[in-house]
């Protein structure tokens, strides 16, 4: 019985090691804030990440020094008991990009819009292995609201 135990110990311990970076990679994967009935979800990644036939649909270059973000900002339209998955809603996205000496440019976001989802997204030069502060202004359509959405991120050329 013994014998039984520690090799359930050993494969459960096994299963829990080979688990746990994906696991803590999906942690990670989700980056939004929430304000109220409203997130902002964004990311930031490498251009060169992205599938070819993306990136020429919506005429991004692909390259390893050219950084990308996207943006979308979601609607809470929860009235009722049952929960309500956020629909995707138009607005305006602006931003700004610093490198931790204090140069900074502005970003400009383009709107994609798709059948149940609306992207902003822009692309930005970057050098190798700079951490950049990213500062978001989202304003949902018909909203007085304004969203700041502030985070860092390290870039590397792949």
């Amino acid at each position: 019985m013994k014998a039984l135990t520690q090799v359930f110990t050993a494969c459960l311990f096994t299963l829990c090691a080979a688990f746990s970076p994906m696991l803590l990679a999906a942690d990670r994967g989700e980056q939004k804030q929430v304000f109220g009935d409203y997130e902002v979800h964004y990311i930031g990644l490498n251009s060169s990440f992205l599938p070819p036939e993306a990136a020429e649909a919506y005429g991004i270059t692909r390259s390893r020094a050219l950084g990308y973000i996207s943006v979308s900002i979601l609607h809470n339209e929860d009235g009722s008991d049952m929960p309500v998955m956020p629909v995707a809603v138009s607005g305006n996205v602006t931003g700004k990009i610093r490198n931790l000496v204090g140069q900074s440019r502005e970003l400009e976001f383009q709107e994609i819009k798709e059948t149940n989802a609306v992207y902003y997204i822009t692309t930005f030069r970057f050098d190798d292995e700079d951490m950049y502060n990213i500062d978001l202004k989202a304003t949902p359509e018909g909203q007085s609201r304004t969203f700041d959405v502030k985070f860092s991120q390290r870039f590397y050329e792949e």
